[in-house]
């Protein structure tokens, strides 16, 4: 089963408590029923038939699911909308229609931009990674949850999208094609000196073959791996483990903890390269699928890690549909590294840290340092 474990912590609008707060405090007595659903029902239409503020039995409805999972604690768990279901769907197959952007909450829990997709209209219209979304046609960001948000960026092909973005003190409001896009996670590009550098901006279906693929079609000799991770928001665990396991012959890639079950280790298969040297390239967007990468490589010695520390999500949430064509998408348990370390709330630190904002040295420039010195010690020991 593949479960997804994404950056987007839950922003809710509406608890469950006002919900039912509002249909007693009315002084209307729901009828007793064996069905809790029946309750629910009672409830919705106690509060339309009631309120003096005009209701949208719908929205009551999301908002009571809201509201459970927001009692549960668990900042992972959300609702999508039967709208919202199409473009987390099309995330995890790498195929989706919209503007371009990938999405996080950051934590003022506004909607920001971590990536933008390479010849999008978004990145044609010069939205930039960090960019808050403030508006999409007219209806404010403030207080929706990430899905949504992500749901009035996609619609149909060709669609015009009005949206206020805010890049640092500027707002600026654009008009923005929507166009189907296919997400190209994996890019590999040769340098000058034979170091391949492999940049993955999400785990999404087919990563981990893309990769095998470009790898195995390179005739020249590679003097070096730099593996990107940068701004990957996660995806995919089954190919975050193949990724993995594409740089190491065998052994265990992460323990997977779920409450009353049994620990399972998921292990790389035996046939990566184990040998050539190898860096990984991370921030403070790097998470969850990407940090599990990044810190089975680190934990089982196989790469030098460089950058920021990670975000730190290493929660795991699987799906379940609703009758509607809603969702629901909740924490079913935890990952824990080779070594035995929790990284959720912590997340990876790296061996060497460069800051993204350090303008004496890049990260980029720091891997090619390490990955020199790499090569030398591999050449002694031969």
């Amino acid at each position: 089963m593949n479960k997804r474990i994404p950056i987007s912590p839950l922003a809710l609008a509406v608890s469950l408590i006002f919900v039912f707060g509002l249909g007693f405090g009315i002084s209307t007595s729901l009828k007793n029923s064996d069905s809790q659903l029946g309750v629910l029902d009672e409830a919705v239409e106690v509060i339309a038939a009631s309120s003096a503020l005009e209701v949208d039995r719908d929205s009551l409805r999301r908002a009571a699911i809201d509201g459970m999972l927001k009692s549960l604690g668990d900042r992972w768990s959300q609702y999508f909308p039967k709208e919202a279901t199409t473009a987390f769907k099309g995330k995890v197959e790498g195929k989706f229609s919209g503007v371009g952007v990938w999405l996080k909450n950051n934590e003022l829990g506004q909607a920001q931009v971590v990536a933008v997709v390479p010849g999008s209209s978004a990145e044609n219209a010069g939205i930039l990674i960090g960019d808050l979304i403030l508006e999409v046609d007219g209806r404010s960001a403030t207080d929706l949850s990430l899905s949504q948000v992500s749901g009035l960026l996609t619609g149909e092909k060709n669609s015009l999208a009005v949206i206020k973005v805010q890049s640092e003190s500027e707002i600026r409001a654009l008009e923005i094609i929507r166009q189907d896009l296919s997400a190209n996670q994996v890019l590999i590009s040769t340098l000058e000196d034979g170091v391949t550098v492999i940049k993955i901006s999400d785990f999404a279906r087919g990563t981990a073959r893309d990769v095998r693929s470009a790898l195995a079609t390179q005739t020249s000799e590679r003097n070096g791996v730099i593996l990107d991770l940068r701004g990957n928001s996660g995806g995919l665990l089954t190919e975050a483990v193949e990724v993995a396991g594409t740089f190491l012959t065998g052994g265990a890639v992460v323990e997977f903890h779920k409450p009353k079950t049994a620990p399972q280790v998921l292990k790389a298969s035996a046939q990566g390269d184990g040998v050539t040297p190898l860096v990984v390239l991370v921030d403070a967007a790097t998470a969850s699928a990407a940090e599990i990468v990044a810190a089975a490589l680190q934990d089982r010695s196989r790469a030098v890690v460089v950058g920021e520390n990670t975000f730190g999500k290493a929660a795991v949430q699987d799906t379940k549909s609703l009758s509607d064509g809603s969702m629901i998408e909740m924490t079913v348990g935890y990952y824990v590294t080779p070594n035995g370390k929790r990284i959720d709330g912590v997340g990876v630190s790296p061996d060497i840290f460069v800051s993204a904002f350090d303008e004496n040295i890049s990260a980029e420039g720091r891997a090619l340092q390490v990955l020199d010195g790499l090569v030398a010690a591999a050449a002694t020991r031969g």
